[in-house]
């Protein structure tokens, strides 16, 4: 289905667009309303006063801590945490100098991170730490909750990619409803057996029948249909949607699933099986 969304949305010309966004934080629910909604959920990214921050740092476990009075230094490659972040002692090899429980993270590098723990016990050690998800996003609200930590006058810049007018889930419900008009207009029975998969699998030239069809669901008042691969023109501007969708299929079987050009003809003839 994945080459079906593409196509229709060169039809509907529904573009993808980065968008960067800045907010801050003022105290209070840690919800925060995105732009747009209909955002690519994997590209989101947060930076918290300028530095990225990771959705969920990495865990630790076994790692090496030295400790200089009460600042213990633990050694993490790759840790994901900046300061602020907070992480759980969940086992200490000396539990005098490095106490178990939450502590809040100091940046040092991005391999090591300071902690505060007690002028006491051995100087040097092993523990494990666990973390929490820093945020996350919910494509029904349109909302960033954050768990991470957040202090008044935190500045979040979110950045994402996102369609200007249809969401993913809104138009594999259109790209169903064609291929049941597919099967209505008795061309061929499609099953949508899971968001990214069709069985049986579709043609390139039915992929773009597939397309032209959610295409006219959407936008029925539309004359022209043009994407890279194909273009279609109707001769009248006053044709229902299902005698476009009726037409479009009619072409389709007459040029053997090449599109150029659609001229409907005065009288439409009943569809007929494949």
């Amino acid at each position: 289905m994945t080459n079906i969304l593409e196509k229709l949305r060169n039809l509907i010309q529904d573009n993808y667009k980065f968008i960067p966004e800045t907010q801050e934080y003022y105290g209070g629910a840690k919800l925060f309303p995105l732009q747009y909604t209909n955002i690519d959920s994997i590209t989101l990214t947060i930076y918290k006063n300028g530095t990225l921050w990771l959705i969920t740092p990495i865990a630790g476990s076994g790692v090496a801590w030295a400790r200089t009075g009460s600042i213990i230094t633990i050694t993490k490659t790759g840790h994901g945490l900046i300061t602020g972040d907070s992480v759980t002692i969940s086992v200490s090899s000396d539990v005098t100098a490095l106490p178990l429980g939450s502590k809040t993270v100091t940046k040092l590098n991005d391999n090591t991170f300071t902690v505060v723990g007690l002028n006491a016990g051995a100087t040097s050690g092993t523990c494990t730490y666990t973390i929490v998800a820093n945020y996350s996003y919910s494509s029904t609200t349109g909302k960033v909750t954050i768990t991470g930590i957040l202090t008044s006058g935190d500045t979040l810049t979110f950045e994402y990619n996102a369609y200007e007018k249809y969401s993913t889930s809104e138009l594999r419900g259109y790209i169903r409803s064609a291929i049941y008009q597919l099967a209505v207009n008795k061309y061929k029975v499609f099953t949508a057996k899971s968001d990214n998969i069709i069985f049986p699998s579709a043609s390139e030239s039915e992929e773009c029948l597939i397309s032209i069809i959610a295409a006219i669901l959407i936008k029925g008042n539309v004359r022209q249909y043009r994407t890279p691969e194909f273009s279609i023109i109707f001769d009248t501007d006053n044709m229902s949607v299902e005698k476009k969708i009726r037409a479009t299929l009619i072409q389709y079987r007459k040029t053997f699933g090449v599109f150029a050009y659609i001229k409907p003809d005065e009288q439409l003839p009943e569809p007929t099986d494949a």
